[in-house]
């Protein structure tokens, strides 16, 4: 068994894992264990790490295979879960960190991961193992919930808030698979609104050639409450909350659409229509937040307005956070969502200069 001191990066030399890697690595969070099913890309990424990753190995991981996955954790003190999709990897990879005692952060694991773990009485078994589990430390679930608190933190009394997240992106089979499952009751409400502390369905309708700061371009916005605004209207007591998914081109929605139509599994799909979007529109991403403090009438009293070029590099940003955190004590154990053990005007601060993305708060 190796020495239990490694940070391993499951899917570290993905769009999303790479990110990570590089800013665990700078940020001196060795020895790092960049594992995946593919040996050859996860020594590629190792070998163009500063200094030729000398703190830094790469690892044959198959996450489908109990015993790989084992003998990979029992070397972490900490995993990062970077594989996909987070909605059929789901516990998988948390379960064996717990078995064989390490700490988990996960760029993904919205509700349908917290509810596995905690189901019975898993969530007291993290604790009294004295294990952390963070979940949901992406740019989508993740930071679009923490950008929001840091715009609430500032407010006298927070009482409406209205949320736009999208723009125009390649797409990984990976993350394919996840706008492809990401749906349900257990994920979110489409045409939904957030109103005097219930779901108010069918309250909400598309916004068509949409300008606003985050984007580029006009875009179109639909309206879809996710678990995690549910969550966000609770924690900040907000009476109406509106979320809006953006698409800046119109290939993704229509193909995304036929396929939850038709009940469709396959990613290769949506992987070549986000591919067109791009090649048409080019690549732009971008989050806007308009809150009002006090009164909901009139124009918003505080806005948040991120723009980056790369989406992926914001996940990787938020998991890196979150794992340094883990690293330094900061998160109690337990089985817990990112934008609830994270300091958002921290975590905005932070973000500011990172280089990720640009972002202004007016």
């Amino acid at each position: 068994m190796r020495d239990k001191t490694a940070v391993g990066v499951l899917g570290g030399y993905g769009a999303v894992g790479g990110a990570v890697v590089r800013r665990l690595h700078r940020a001196g969070a060795g020895p790092l264990l960049v594992a995946g099913r593919d040996a050859d890309r996860a020594a590629a990424l190792v070998t163009g790490l500063p200094e030729g990753g000398s703190d830094a190995a790469a690892l044959a991981v198959d996450l489908t295979d109990p015993d790989s996955l084992d003998r990979f954790t029992a070397g972490c003190r900490l995993v990062v879960n970077c594989a996909g999709p987070s909605y059929r990897v789901l516990d998988l990879v948390a379960r064996a960190a717990l078995r064989n005692g390490a700490d988990y952060v996960d760029a993904a694991g919205d509700d349908p991961v917290r509810d596995l773990l905690s189901a019975g009485q898993g969530a007291e078994r993290w604790a009294a193992a004295g294990r952390v589990a963070v979940l949901s430390a992406g740019a989508l679930p993740g930071l679009s919930s923490l950008l929001p608190r840091a715009l609430a933190a500032r407010a006298t009394a927070a009482v409406a808030l209205d949320a736009y997240v999208g723009g125009v992106a390649p797409l990984t089979p990976a993350a394919a698979g996840d706008v492809l499952l990401g749906r349900g009751p257990e994920h979110g409400t489409p045409a939904a609104a957030w109103e005097e502390g219930r779901i108010r369905e069918r309250a909400l309708a598309p916004r068509r050639a949409e300008r606003l700061d985050a984007f580029p371009a006009p875009v179109d916005a639909f309206p879809f409450l996710s678990a995690e605004a549910v969550r966000l209207a609770r924690d900040t007591g907000v009476g109406r909350l509106r979320w809006y998914t953006v698409f800046g081109g119109g290939r993704l929605a229509e193909e995304l659409a036929m396929a939850w139509a038709l009940d469709g599994t396959g990613t290769a799909e949506l992987v070549t229509a986000a591919d067109e979007d791009v090649r048409r529109h080019g690549a732009w991403y971008g989050q806007e937040f308009h809150l009002w403090d006090g009164v909901e009438d009139g124009p918003p009293t505080a806005r948040l307005v991120l723009r980056a070029e790369d989406s992926y590099e914001l996940s990787g940003f938020l998991a890196a956070t979150a794992a340094l955190g883990v690293l330094h004590g900061a998160i109690a154990p337990g089985v817990r969502f990112a934008a609830e053990v994270l300091d958002p005007l921290r975590v905005t601060e932070d973000l500011a200069t990172d280089g990720a993305a640009e972002l202004r708060m007016l």
